[in-house]
């Protein structure tokens, strides 16, 4: 067994694992180590900005699907997540939201003090390179390219989706991320989102690759972690398992400058400094089970040694939900451009609540492929409810490290979150009967008229919800008994590890979660380097 030493090793290369990477490397005397469990193939469609849908089940999706949901009469959902350099920067749909002011100072309410809206919102600011400053806070000169989809040739009817909700009298804003009364959010306009000259702007382009060329960054591919090395409460370097190149995609080949493939086989590296974990709300926590961190009894049952007893470990995991009306349009559709998705809408579901808990996100192609076969000029309004009051967890199913974990959302478990799901429902029909969208619309698909009363709005729900891509809270950092990551993202109980990823936040921010994550190891970075570039921007 081959042994390595880095001072620093992170584990995935995703959203968070790709920010890390960039800025830690920066430093020529520090060396830095990033496994990743995909392959180092990236297919054509990663780039394209249209064609994100065409990934999903693909090459480079893990593929998940969870326990059977009670909250969706026992069906079982599809859970994507990114495998390969990038990782779920490579699907998302490049929305580029920061999430409303609120979302953050509840963060900082629950005991993970310094995450508050004011703290987080430099790095916000210095992550961001955006066109169009829409606001004092609104970032320039970062790393990540973000335009404005009302200015790149974006669908009519996405401009008749924002029409048609001002006609139902909500506000036209020019950015969801701006500042001003209400904090964010509130409106309806058009989608900023990472893609500039026709190519997604993820971290894999605006972070990783650029600095793959440095001699002290390496990136291993194909290296899936096994378990974390401790010598007694200090983690010393992670075990990894390196498999196989999957076989042979079209697309281009991601790999450091400099480097050469390790054998297949199990290897250890140690790491001088740091072990850093950021591989997402799913395996980041299977990853702390697997080395003895976690639920005393959940380990005890699958014959895994305590490190650290946290029974929070994969508690708090929850995520977005939506579902998806269609309707047929009366014109043939332009053909698709940018992200899908231009425009949206977000409101409270009741007067009185300080953040947005609905999300109507519009796209102009159908929500479900198998109908846009026989209606292809078809639209989608997916309601989503954003502020989820049900919790799930992720779970061990065996002690083998290759295996899939027990992933339950616990989608609609609360029967508030269903009841704004029929609330959403409700709304997109409004906006396909407005005179606004009139002139586009032929006939509703999906859910049909069949669907009348609330409890067919209930059962369509049910059986017609799917998961968002948002997926967090599997190991929440703050202070209390159920926690496991303090607000310097070190794990509770030991030394010289840390949680980076959404699988920290407390709650998942009130909309597209991605820059919200990039911001997250933008501030590890800081943490681990000990500068603080958020004072200085303050």
């Amino acid at each position: 067994m081959a042994t390595d030493q880095y001072d620093y090793v992170i584990v995935g290369s995703g959203t968070a694992g790709s920010v890390l990477a960039h800025r830690l490397s920066a430093d020529p005397d520090v060396s830095v180590l990033v496994l990743e469990a995909g392959g180092n193939r990236i297919p054509p469609e990663v780039d394209d900005p249209s064609s994100w849908y065409k990934l999903l089940g693909g090459p480079v999706d893990w593929g998940y699907t969870s326990v059977p949901q009670p909250g969706l009469g026992g069906r079982r959902t599809y859970e994507p997540r990114g495998k390969a350099p990038g990782g779920s920067s490579n699907l998302y749909i490049m929305m580029h939201i920061r999430g409303h002011a609120s979302d953050f100072d509840n963060w900082a309410y629950q005991g993970a003090a310094g995450w508050a809206y004011e703290d987080v919102l430099p790095y916000f600011a210095l992550l961001e390179d955006q066109e169009d400053a829409t606001a004092p806070t609104t970032g320039t000169g970062g790393p990540q390219r973000v335009t404005n989809a009302g200015r790149h040739g974006p669908n009519p009817v996405s401009r008749a989706f924002i029409e048609a909700a001002v006609e139902l009298g909500h506000q036209e804003i020019a950015d969801f991320n701006t500042d001003g009364p209400r904090r964010g959010l509130f409106g309806t306009g058009w989608h900023h989102i990472d893609v500039a000259d026709g190519r997604r702007q993820g971290t894999l382009a605006a972070y990783l690759e650029p600095a793959l060329a440095r001699p002290n960054l390496t990136l291993r591919t194909s290296a899936q972690t096994t378990r974390l090395l401790f010598d007694g409460d200090t983690c010393t370097g992670v075990e990894y398992v390196q498999l196989r190149p999957p076989a042979e995609i079209p697309g281009r080949t991601v790999r450091d400058g400099h480097s050469t493939a390790a054998a297949p086989g199990l290897h250890t590296v140690r790491a001088r400094r740091e072990v850093i974990v950021a591989a997402g709300a799913i395996e980041s926590p299977k990853l702390l089970l697997l080395s003895g961190i976690g639920h005393p009894e959940q380990l005890r049952e699958h014959g895994i040694e305590v490190t650290a007893a946290l029974p929070g470990v994969g508690e708090n995991f929850h995520n977005h939900v939506l579902t998806g009306l269609m309707a047929e349009v009366t014109q043939e559709l332009p053909a698709p451009a940018q992200n899908l998705s231009e425009s949206a809408l977000f409101l409270s579901s009741r007067p009185g609540l300080p953040a947005p808990d609905l999300q109507i996100a519009f796209v102009h192609v159908p929500f479900d492929v198998i109908v846009g076969r026989s209606h292809p000029n078809t639209v989608s309004i997916l309601p989503g409810v954003v502020r989820p009051v049900s919790r799930g967890s992720v779970r061990l199913a065996s002690a083998d490290p290759l295996a899939h974990p027990l992933i339950n959302p616990n989608y609609l478990g609360d029967r508030w979150d269903l009841e704004r799901m029929v609330q959403g429902v409700k709304l997109a029909r409004e906006i396909f009967a407005t005179s606004a969208f009139s002139p586009w619309y032929k006939q509703e698909l999906q859910p049909g008229p069949g669907a009348v009363t609330d409890e067919d709005l209930r059962t369509f729900v049910r059986q017609k919800a799917e998961s968002y891509h948002h997926q967090a809270g599997s190991c929440r950092m703050g202070v209390d008994d159920l926690c496991v990551v303090d607000p310097e993202l070190r794990v509770h109980g030991v030394r010289n590890l840390r949680v980076v990823d959404a699988s920290v936040m407390p709650a998942v921010p009130s909309g597209n979660c991605h820059t919200a994550i990039a911001m997250i190891a933008e501030r590890a970075a800081d943490f681990l380097t000990g500068r603080n570039r958020g004072a200085r921007r303050a």
